[in-house]
């Protein structure tokens, strides 16, 4: 015969059952507080952290946040974001990196239950580049990590805020001998892949002022040594040979680094040339060769910057260059028409002047011995013209007026001439065709 147990004993053994199914936390079924007791206790112990914490006594505070943290999640945004302040200010004042274990736990679980990973990793990023600041590699390396990891997942989203931390603690690393050039130059590369093409779309302030952040901890940090600056755009211009930005911030990155001899700086500058003729790049393209010796392509390439160019004194300049290449070739009359129009278009430049007297000094205007030493007259009033002007050129010019002074005509030569006294006007013919004055060669 079948036992019957007493109702009251079958009504307190499926309570006993079904108890543990009713009272799960919320870390157990995913919901934000846990049920009965459990989400009493969830929200009590809320309740109480929060009292704590507004008192900014976070030790009593942790003691209630830390049920909550490990036994409902889900339960408040504010749970996470007041956990991460906690330890932050907890690491701040003992320097025990237990804390920040505690820190990175907190926000891997923002993470699970709140999603935004990038921008999590970038919050993260910031607060462990913050406590990084004395040198600590451990905690740079740690904060670079979570900066590269929210690159990665917010891509060109990426807050320009972050771009700029990015790269400040690439340059800690190289400066700390972590990173090498490459690295850093590569990172470089990263973040203006991502701010440049924003930039171009819709030219924010704010991706504008990060972009020239970044350009300047770069350009200051030292890490943009020609090697590394070559060997990284080489393939980024064989990529992209048509795209202008890219190869100005290429033109600009190498003069920064004193890299305009390079076969990278020669390519760049031609290419930006061929698809946007312009002052600039025909003086960079002109500059270049000049260096390099290749007179004939700079005299083109300046002549192309002055025809372009509506600066006067960038024009002046470019005159200038091609005067001084004239008179590398000996063809000094061109050099001195040359210089002519680079002081009609600057007067205070000196070394225009200085060119006329150079392309002056031992021409031979006849057949007449005196009329040739006459010329020395008139190169000398340009040397004294280009120091008077610029004060800068009186070393050099000085040692040409002396050389020159010293094969002036003598007294007897001048009187064999009719001339009898210095400072009298004196024509000089030929193609100098100037009117000078009369000066007696010192004799011992």
């Amino acid at each position: 015969m079948r036992s019957i147990l007493p109702k009251t004993l079958t009504l307190l053994f499926l309570f006993l059952v079904t108890l543990p199914l009713s009272a799960q936390k919320g870390i157990e079924d995913g919901s934000k507080f846990g049920h009965n007791e459990d989400s009493v206790n969830c929200r009590k112990n809320l309740s109480l952290y929060r009292t704590y914490y507004d008192q900014e006594n976070f030790e009593m505070a942790l003691d209630f946040w830390r049920p909550v943290f490990f036994e409902c999640p889900a339960s408040s945004a504010n749970l996470h974001l007041h956990g991460i302040t906690m330890f932050k200010t907890l690491y701040a004042q003992t320097s025990d990196k237990a804390y920040i274990d505690s820190m990175n736990m907190v926000y891997d679980a923002r993470i699970k239950y709140f999603g935004r990973e990038g921008y999590n990793e970038a919050r993260r990023g910031m607060d462990l580049w913050s406590f990084g600041q004395n040198g600590d590699i451990d905690l740079l390396q740690e904060s670079f990590n979570s900066f590269e990891k929210a690159l990665e997942l917010d891509g060109r989203n990426t807050d320009p805020n972050t771009l700029t931390l990015f790269m400040g603690v690439t340059q800690k690393l190289f400066d700390l001998g972590v990173f090498n050039n490459g690295d850093v130059i590569t990172n470089y590369g990263k973040v203006m892949d991502i701010i440049e093409p924003r930039i171009a779309a819709a030219s924010k302030a704010t991706d504008i002022a990060a972009r020239d952040n970044i350009d300047m901890i770069f350009k200051a940090g030292g890490a943009a040594d020609c090697d590394g600056l070559i060997n990284y755009f080489s393939g980024k211009i064989k990529e992209s040979p048509d795209d202008t930005e890219l190869l100005k911030k290429v033109l600009s990155l190498l003069d920064d680094a004193a890299c305009t001899e390079s076969d990278l700086y020669f390519a760049a500058a031609e290419s930006l040339y061929e698809h946007e003729k312009s002052a600039t790049s025909a003086a960079h393209l002109a500059q270049m060769n000049f260096d390099r010796g290749q007179m004939n392509r700079a005299e083109h390439y300046f002549k192309e910057a002055i025809s372009l160019e509506e600066e006067t004194t960038r024009k002046s300049s470019y005159y200038t260059k091609l005067a001084a290449i004239r008179l590398n070739d000996k063809d000094n009359r061109a050099a001195r028409d040359y210089a002519r129009q680079a002081i009609e278009l600057n007067p205070a430049s000196g070394t225009p002047y200085m060119i006329i007297g150079n392309a002056y000094a031992g021409v031979k205007v006849s057949d007449d011995e005196f009329e040739n030493q006459a010329v020395y007259w008139v190169a000398v009033d340009y040397f004294q013209k280009a120091k008077q002007v610029d004060p800068s050129l009186t070393s050099n010019v000085s040692e040409y007026i002396s050389i020159y002074s010293g094969i002036f005509p003598t007294k007897t030569e001048c009187f064999f001439r009719s001339i009898t006294e210095e400072g009298a006007p004196y024509k000089v013919g030929g193609w100098i065709n100037e009117t000078t004055t009369v000066r007696f060669r010192k004799e011992s």
